[in-house]
């Protein structure tokens, strides 16, 4: 269709070029004429009668789609029954700020704190209401001397920071104890000052 098409509009550019300008591989231009004018008349009158046959085709087939839908008894699926909204207030939403940091490792890191302090600070009953508790770690004494004296959080886990690097442990309350517990590696603990000496573990300087 489109080929027709392209060679009559070729044949009609050569045949007004010799009507008008020069006769092309003619010497006369009637002879031009009739030689590219009919060429193209034919290309161009079977290209658009294509055209029009597919035009009518397509209308045919449409037509023949919306009568075949009206006369059938199909009809879109209902649904029937009653909704129950869902009360959005009535959920617990735990928002858990993320920090913006330049140093993915650093936003990780806090990350993972505020992860770890929601947990500890975050328990929730079997009847599926929240309770909030404190954790906070906690000294038993089991007789007079320090170095035996035992330290544990409220979950009865060791609070005795070993620092693997310096070799140093920290007891709770130390000035570099909150620091020590952002760290995610490179982190040992104990429950009583003896046993982090006797693992090759030293008391910060006062």
């Amino acid at each position: 269709m489109w080929i027709l098409y392209s060679i009559g509009i070729v044949f009609l550019i050569m045949f007004l070029k010799s009507i008008i300008l020069k006769p092309i591989l003619f010497k006369e231009k009637w002879a031009a004429g009739i030689m590219y004018g009919m060429p193209a008349i034919l290309c161009l009158l079977l290209s658009f009668l294509l055209i029009y046959s597919d035009y009518n085709s397509e209308q045919t087939y449409f037509k023949e789609q919306s009568n075949r839908y009206d006369a059938s008894s199909w009809q879109p699926p209902r649904v029937s029954g009653t909704e129950t909204p869902i009360n959005p207030k009535s959920v617990t939403y735990i928002s858990i700020p993320i920090p913006q940091s330049k140093n993915l490792q650093d936003g990780l890191i806090a990350l993972q704190n505020d992860l770890n302090a929601l947990e500890s600070n975050t328990n929730v009953s079997g009847n599926g209401t929240t309770q909030t508790s404190t954790t906070t770690a906690t000294s038993a004494t089991t007789n007079n001397d320090p170095k035996k004296q035992s330290y544990i959080d409220d979950n009865g886990k060791a609070a005795i920071i070993g620092d693997t690097d310096s070799k140093i442990y920290h007891l709770p309350g130390d000035p570099y104890y909150a620091k020590e517990m952002q760290k995610l590696s490179n982190n040992v603990y104990f429950r009583t000052p003896e046993e982090a000496e006797a693992a090759g573990y030293r008391a910060i300087k006062r």
